[in-house]
């Protein structure tokens, strides 16, 4: 399988599934006593960023990381977002980021060099280990830590939803 499709369209799915997530959430606090703030801010511990972080993470680690991947660099978000509203926006923008990349800009990247700074400290990859052991599982982990949080507010989510719907249908079609 090609670099593109090991990452692109992985990402643009995740991140629409976040999107779908987000639209619950909003629902569930339109008909609700939820304040917003409260999800916005909340954490799963105190040494962990809050859900507008994980969501903000989410998405610069798929944008900056596929950019990095195509050898180009995409705008840097500001990180300004503070509701649900915004942090659904900086998903279509990322999404917007990604349709920007074409197959033939990362296919092939799995020998490029990808250097980044983490902290002061250097680090070299290869592209394919960069995708696989930095870029990919730094997506799931925010986007995993983005759900939990919103499952320990009472969030009435599950895993069909992080994984997304068509993964259902795709089941519903096998058993019927």
């Amino acid at each position: 399988m090609e670099m593109y499709d090991l990452s692109v369209p992985i990402f643009k799915k995740k991140l629409s599934i976040l999107f779908a997530i987000l639209k619950r959430t909003s629902q569930q606090i339109n008909n609700s006593s939820l304040n917003s703030d409260v999800i916005l801010n909340a954490q799963l511990t105190s040494d962990m960023w809050n859900f507008t972080r994980q969501v903000q993470m989410t998405t610069d680690f798929i944008k900056n990381g596929v950019a990095r991947l195509a050898g180009i660099k995409f705008e840097t978000f500001e990180d300004n977002e503070k509701s649900l509203a915004e942090l659904q926006a900086r998903l279509i923008k990322t999404i917007s980021c990604l349709n920007e990349i074409k197959p033939e800009q990362i296919n092939g990247a799995e020998n490029r060099i990808i250097e980044i700074e983490i902290r002061k400290t250097k680090f070299e990859f290869i592209g394919c280990d960069f995708l696989h052991n930095y870029v990919t599982p730094n997506v799931y982990f925010h986007l995993s830590i983005a759900y939990g949080i919103l499952r320990s507010k009472n969030i009435d989510l599950g895993k069909i939803d992080y994984l997304g719907h068509s993964v259902l249908q795709k089941r519903m079609r096998v058993n019927q």
